[in-house]
């Protein structure tokens, strides 16, 4: 069954119901008092297979509910069981088609008529990205993620100003490290990976993959490294990308599947404090910019 399609549980179900007191005026103008109830959605689950009910809505003669998929079934909360549920419940019908379900991520307290609740979810800025750390089942929104993995996880941070250059000193040992915006809270995270033999730096956004009017975000990653032969200064490689990927798990991105990596060349590699290969250090330059 489609858990998207038929909303498990959840907290609140809020039910607006006028109250009488029409105002005076013309019938088409008259205004109606409305009383907003809250009821817990466990109401209005099936008993048996704990999805909420939906239209059509069945009964068997002792008033238990079941939804149509159940209905086939035997009642087993009637004394001695056996009931069917061949009768609808059109108030309980009614009262699901014109009530508002509460989003169930955890920080939006926004509610929705259930026909519409799927497409919220797709697009809720507070849908939950995953951990991904061995063993780790832990599950939040973006900024709280950040904070588990920083707290949890020690994964290094730095905070961004969309449009500034931010300089990063970034060991091979550390393939992520997570960089937020505080100005609308975007969540970052740096890749270091290699294809082949090739060492590749990469950016992604951390939130809910797909989701319509989400910000859009463009990068520029640069590496410094010494310089080339005759010359006095330092070489820069520099690649900008269009579009920032997303991923909702990002202990999982794999850099042989983003569209856009940066390859560093081996001179790049810097020795770090050992001298050995595991200490290494990419010099890197990355301004992100917010443009929608």
């Amino acid at each position: 069954m489609d858990a998207i399609n038929r909303q498990r549980r959840q907290d609140v179900l809020r039910l607006e119901t006028a109250t009488g007191g029409e105002k005076g005026g013309s019938p088409s103008s008259r205004e109606r008092d409305v009383a907003i109830v809250e009821m817990d959605i466990n109401w209005f689950h099936c008993p048996d297979c704990s999805f909420v009910l939906t239209p059509p809505v069945f009964q068997c003669k002792e008033g238990h509910l079941a939804c149509d998929r159940c209905r086939a079934g035997k009642c087993q909360r009637c004394k001695g069981g056996g009931g069917t549920f061949d009768t609808r419940n059109k108030v309980v019908e009614h009262i699901i088609s014109v009530s508002k379900f509460k989003c169930p991520f955890t920080g939006c307290h926004r509610f929705f008529p259930f026909r519409d609740l799927r497409a919220h979810r797709e697009a809720c800025l507070h849908a939950p990205c995953f951990c991904a750390e061995p063993g780790c089942t832990f599950a939040a929104p973006p900024d709280t993620l950040l904070r588990h993995l920083v707290v949890h996880h020690l994964w290094p941070a730095r905070p961004l100003v969309y449009g500034q250059v931010l300089r990063l000193r970034a060991p091979l040992s550390e393939p992520r490290r997570l960089l937020h915006a505080k100005e609308d809270g975007g969540v970052f995270v740096v890749v270091i990976g290699a294809l082949g033999a090739v060492t590749v730096v990469s950016v992604v956004c951390v939130r809910k993959v797909g989701g319509p009017s989400q910000p859009c975000y463009m990068a520029e990653l640069r590496a410094s490294g010494p310089p080339l032969p005759g010359a006095a200064t330092g070489s820069i490689i520099r690649m900008p990308m269009e579009t920032v990927t997303s991923t909702d798990s990002p202990g999982e991105v794999s850099v042989e599947k983003l569209p856009w990596v940066m390859s560093v060349p081996s001179t790049y590699l810097l020795a770090g404090v050992d001298g050995d290969g595991a200490s290494k250090k990419l010099h890197l330059k990355i301004q992100i910019k917010k443009i929608s």
